[in-house]
């Protein structure tokens, strides 16, 4: 029985897919949009909100604390690998547990390799400078992704007609 039950606890759950939530603000009419990717813990969004800043915005949260970005504008390189394509290290902007991209040069090609893969690998540093990997498994990213962002499109073509 209890051989059963270990053998039973190294089996991986099945991913989660990512979830959607679009909200409407009450009194101003403004979108945000968020597609959610919960996996170990961490968390994968790639959101937007047209009323507070242009296009799409990835961001990633860490169970641990990160390792302060630069001390003037935040930023840390952060190396990721989507399957078995090579690593990529770019400038993210760190903050207490989590790391976004906000540039439109930056997260389009993420985005366009997300919503085609099957994984991907984050690797940061801890408050410990210990090497810490966020893994995320990829499954209907491409549907979420395209919801949360048509719905941000959408409010933001409805309020430039204004």
């Amino acid at each position: 029985m209890i051989f059963m039950a270990l053998a039973l606890s190294t089996i991986e759950p099945p991913p989660r897919p990512m979830e959607v939530e679009v909200v409407r603000d009450p009194i101003t009419d403004e979108i945000r949009a968020h597609a959610t990717l919960r996996e170990s813990g961490n968390r994968l969004v790639v959101s937007c909100a047209p009323a507070d800043y242009h296009g799409a915005r990835v961001t990633f949260h860490s169970r641990r604390w990160l390792a302060r970005g630069n001390l003037f504008t935040g930023e840390r390189r952060v190396t990721y690998r989507f399957d078995q394509q090579p690593p990529v290290r770019w400038m993210w902007d760190i903050e207490h547990r989590s790391g976004r991209i906000g540039d439109d040069d930056k997260v389009d090609p993420f985005l366009r390799d997300l919503i085609n893969a099957q994984r991907l690998v984050i690797r940061v540093r801890d408050v410990e400078y210990n090497i810490y990997d966020l893994t995320f498994r990829l499954v209907d990213v491409r549907p979420a992704v395209e919801q949360a962002l048509a719905a941000c499109a959408a409010a933001d073509s409805a309020n430039r007609r204004r």
